[in-house]
């Protein structure tokens, strides 16, 4: 039944918004925005799985009337580290672009549940912590007809170390001092149909996003596999100036090469150093199952976090298959031009939103069990949509898990 449902709901998205595109649709504005903006704000966080602490955000908008933007993040507390982006850099104007990006973090630590699938609990899981982690790299994006067609490329090169595993109060149960360094180089390659009004703030059209990603393989004990990802928004007018926007996602994980499956083989990778796998640390042994699990079946795009199932933390839901539906209303209340420039901002203001959103999802190791379980989210946020292709974006997501809360930029689904 619910597959029926999936069905019907891309039916409906792609005839309501063909409909739109045998009318045709023109950008709102120029793609290529010049109008320069500014923020610098104090940037404190509480994010399950993450942790708690304070930045500092700054970041330049359309720098000196080219579309080049940098932003810089400094972090301090559970996560302790540093980002600086560079994007939109036109190598040739209005078709090649070059994004880059790196990132430092001296200390941060990710939630590893003990079970995959849909059916963990939310209090059974660990707390890998990480050092030294760091990621460089960027995106190369081959642009054409006002950017509705695009070909693209990302390559990270991404390192960090696991230096200490707790349970989910936080107690130590393996320090792992063995000072290795997990290295890998992730590529994707993908293509971006836009058929909207704007690619920033959409009203009206059809957006279809399809990428490869894969990651060269650290050793021969390690899974060789790739994610093919499928993403399909339709945007609709209503209320004279507001949207009702519809994503459908899918990802699948496809193995190309088993990795080592063998606890007694991956323990001591995990710090634990007995005779054998039984008389690990339960804590351990839930990882490196994790990883086992990983190793024969692969990892797809987890659900979770800042953009699907938004009620749960960020990477909750993993398996080598998943599947979401998600619907929001984006109620305009403004939809005019009003420069503002306070001591933290500067920018040109083109609409405030309220939004409502639904949103279910799926994950599962077999992709015939997608659906058997799933997860509901359902909340409301705000939205500053702004002339230099800034959308800041609070959301508080609620679920059977709680509440959580998103501040972001740039809508869930978007073009970032």
């Amino acid at each position: 039944m619910q597959r029926y449902l999936i069905l019907l709901f891309v039916s409906f998205v792609s005839i309501q918004t063909g409909v739109l595109a045998f009318e045709g649709i023109e950008r709102r504005r120029s793609q290529y925005l010049s109008e320069f903006g500014y923020i610098v704000t104090p940037l404190p966080f509480i994010l399950p799985g993450v942790g708690t602490g304070i930045g500092l955000l700054g970041g330049l908008n359309n720098i000196l009337e080219t579309q080049v933007d940098l932003y810089l993040v400094t972090i301090r507390g559970d996560v302790e580290g540093g980002i600086v982006g560079v994007t939109d850099i036109n190598l040739i104007p209005k078709r090649l672009l070059l994004d880059l990006t790196t990132v430092e973090f001296s200390k941060g630590q990710q939630n590893s549940y003990q079970k995959r699938g849909m059916e963990s609990d939310r209090d059974d899981y660990n707390i890998v912590e990480l050092s030294d982690s760091t990621l460089q790299g960027g995106r190369l994006i081959l642009t054409f007809y006002d950017r509705m067609l695009e070909f693209y490329t990302i390559a990270y090169n991404i390192g960090f170390e696991i230096s200490a595993i707790r349970d989910n109060e936080g107690n130590l149960t393996s320090e792992i001092d063995n000072d290795e360094t997990i290295e890998a180089l992730t590529t994707t390659y993908g293509t971006f149909i836009d058929y909207t009004d704007d690619r920033s703030d959409p009203k009206k059209g059809i957006r279809l996003q399809v990428e490869k990603s894969g990651s060269e393989s650290s050793s021969e004990s390690a899974v060789d596999y790739f994610v093919l990802n499928y993403s399909l928004t339709g945007y609709l007018p209503v209320l004279s100036y507001s949207t009702l926007a519809f994503n459908y996602f899918r990802s699948d994980a496809h193995v190309v090469r088993e990795g080592e499956t063998d606890p007694e083989m991956l323990k001591n990778d995990f710090g634990c150093y007995e005779t054998s796998f039984d008389q690990c640390e339960p804590g351990v042994q839930s990882v490196i199952l994790d990883q086992i699990a990983e190793n024969r079946y692969g990892n797809a795009t987890s659900l979770g976090g800042r953009s699907r199932l938004r009620s749960y933390v960020g990477d909750r839901f993993n398996g080598a298959h998943s599947e979401f539906i998600g619907a929001e209303l984006r109620w305009n209340l403004t939809d005019e031009k009003t420069p503002f420039d306070i001591w933290i901002m500067k920018d040109l203001r083109t609409g405030i939103q309220i939004a409502f959103f639904h949103e279910t999802g799926t994950v599962a190791d077999q992709r015939e069990d997608l659906w058997e379980s799933r997860k509901d989210s359902s909340g409301i946020g705000a939205r500053l949509v702004t002339g230099s292709g800034f959308i800041y974006r609070f959301d508080l997501g609620y679920g059977d898990e709680g509440v959580a809360t998103t501040l972001f930029i740039d809508y869930p689904w978007g073009a970032l």
